[in-house]
């Protein structure tokens, strides 16, 4: 579903399910008149407390861990273009070819992820060969840096670091591609849902209007919290996705790469 338009998801999990519980509720009530009756209510109220707390624990866990992923996402790419940034200042204390040719790696860098990467993870793709080899570019200019004196030998040691930042936070953005709430979760919402409103649509009220609105309600609720779930499940695609403004503000200070 993570593929489908938001718009669509929002029907099909918002409003589709209530319209569905209000047809079958009226149904039940005209089939089943004893369930106006109220007989049942005693055992059926204390089943649907004890399902309905596991159901809402659930729910909220699932929302929940969705939503921290979402955030450590775009933590991420944050940290990224930090690392970025800081690699590019930090090449000032070295020679003039040097100090441009590292320019020259972060521009190239962010453009790489800004441009290809990114329409790569939307797509389900982890990562993207270009940025690699830019990577193992670095590392290798890295390694080459003139240390002829104290100061450039301390320098040395922060773009290490920094760049080190940069792979780490790198990692961790692609490996969000491939993350999500595994299928089992998922299964459990629903059967849960089912069980849930279930116990509610037999659970008597004299007024069938108002036992269709209440039923129809705890269904919009429960679809609106799985729109959500559903809608940041994966940080890098769909609809609502991390975006990458903190590398695209890179390349507006520092220019696009030659």
């Amino acid at each position: 579903m993570t593929g489908l338009p938001i718009w669509l998801s929002g029907i099909l999990l918002i409003v589709v399910p209530p319209a569905v519980v209000v047809g079958l509720q009226i149904g039940m009530r005209r089939r089943w008149p004893v369930l106006r009756d109220g007989e049942q209510n005693e055992v059926a109220g204390f089943i649907i407390a004890v399902v309905g707390v596991i159901y809402a624990v659930l729910l909220a866990f699932v929302v929940i861990v969705s939503w921290e992923n979402f955030s450590h996402a775009e933590q991420v790419v944050g940290d990224e273009a930090s690392a970025l940034r800081t690699i590019y200042r930090d090449s000032g204390a070295f020679p003039p070819q040097v100090r441009e040719e590292l320019h020259d790696t972060v521009r190239r860098y962010a453009a790489a992820v800004v441009e290809t990467e990114w329409p790569a993870m939307a797509r389900g793709e982890p990562g993207s060969p270009e940025v690699t080899h830019i990577i193992d570019e670095t590392s290798q200019t890295l390694a080459n840096l003139p240390v002829g004196t104290p100061s450039q030998q301390q320098y040395q040691g922060i773009e290490a670091d920094r760049f080190n930042d940069l792979v780490t936070a790198r990692s961790q953005r692609v490996d969000f591609v491939e993350q999500g709430v595994p299928s089992v979760l998922w299964i459990a919402l629903v059967v849960g849902a089912v069980v849930t409103i279930g116990f509610t649509m037999i659970f008597a009220l004299s007024s069938t209007v108002l036992h269709t609105l209440m039923t129809a309600s705890l269904t919009a609720l429960i679809g609106v919290l799985m729109f959500v779930a559903v809608a940041i499940d994966h940080p890098f695609s769909g609809d609502v996705a991390v975006d990458p403004a903190p590398l695209e503000r890179v390349l507006s200070d520092f220019g696009q790469p030659r």
